[in-house]
């Protein structure tokens, strides 16, 4: 039997999975599954992505996952420190984030924790309460199928999108869709 190697993408999605049921974070999780997938994203933007976790410091609000996602596009993308008036790395980033977003949304209908809580266990959790926090636990929310399998895709589709833009770039990135 012929022993097929994983894409970037699926190696992506398997330890973003991995490591977030392990060790919780999601920003981090997807960036440290980039990461480890061969992408030359610094180290000091994963510190950086500590904060993150739980929508924006355990408040629900952006999934930590999509700005995790983000930040890696932004990265490997964005327009540098030096070149603030450079407008054509700042629309190519909107862009890869447009279709990012759109992936994202697609499945989970929603980019915020709260949203995506409320579709995956019905309910939603003050993160920052250890009472919430114990009952997501036990919902499921890092089961697997949990937020797991949300940084893992979070990770795969960012992946996707970077590589897509990678083979196939633009000229030109429109502002806005």
């Amino acid at each position: 039997m012929e022993d097929k190697k994983m894409t970037r993408p699926q190696a992506a999605f398997a330890e973003g999975q991995r490591v977030e049921q392990t060790y919780g974070g999601c920003g981090q999780c997807v960036l440290y599954s980039l990461i480890e997938s061969g992408f030359d994203i610094s180290k000091d933007v994963f510190r950086a992505a500590s904060g993150l976790a739980a929508g924006v410091g355990r408040q629900g609000e952006t999934c930590g996952a999509v700005t995790g996602a983000i930040l890696a596009m932004s990265a490997l993308n964005g327009r540098e420190f030096d070149k603030i008036g450079e407008t054509r790395q700042r629309n190519k980033t909107f862009a890869l984030c447009y279709r990012f977003i759109d992936k994202f949304k697609a499945e989970y209908g929603s980019i915020t924790c709260k949203g995506i809580q409320e579709k995956l266990y019905g309910r939603k959790y003050d993160m920052d309460k250890l009472a919430d926090f114990q009952a997501f636990l036990a919902d499921g929310g890092h089961d697997p199928q949990g937020c797991p399998t949300v940084v893992g895709n979070a990770a795969k589709w960012a992946a996707e999108v970077l590589e897509e833009d990678a083979a196939n770039p633009q000229e030109e990135y429109a502002m806005f869709r």
